[in-house]
């Protein structure tokens, strides 16, 4: 049965939701009890989800991949909460602490090389 809102915009049961997102219904649950993800009930009593929710995982999945909790996530999705200032300032300082840390990476990198040209010195002195 293909549910629609009053604007002819179709909606998902969780298990639908959840097989569009590629997560499981459980995480569809957890993400909605964290007031992450939209939904409106019907007489029945079921959750039904706009489809633009399954970008809302997505991005959601994105953000947490790149380290964020969820509570984090629940301030950048609640509008009366969003300071879209504040969050340009805090993915520039994840920029930036993602490029040091591949800086740091390649500079490990060439003090290893660095440590066996020593190495390779001192036992051609010896």
């Amino acid at each position: 049965m293909v549910w629609r809102d009053i604007n002819g915009k179709d909606l998902l049961k969780i298990g639908e939701l959840a097989k569009q997102a590629g997560v499981t219904n459980r995480t569809i649950d957890y993400y909605t009890n964290m007031e992450l993800l939209d939904f409106v009930r019907t007489s029945s009593n079921y959750r039904l989800y706009d489809v633009s929710m399954i970008d809302r995982v997505h991005q959601i999945e994105n953000l947490k991949a790149q380290g964020k909790h969820l509570t984090e996530i629940r301030q950048i999705f609640t509008p009366e909460r969003c300071d879209i200032q504040s969050q340009i300032k805090q993915l520039e300082q994840d920029i930036k602490r993602i490029a040091q840390s591949d800086n740091l990476e390649q500079i490990k990198q060439l003090a290893t090389k660095d440590l066996a040209v020593v190495k390779t010195l001192l036992l051609l002195l010896h």
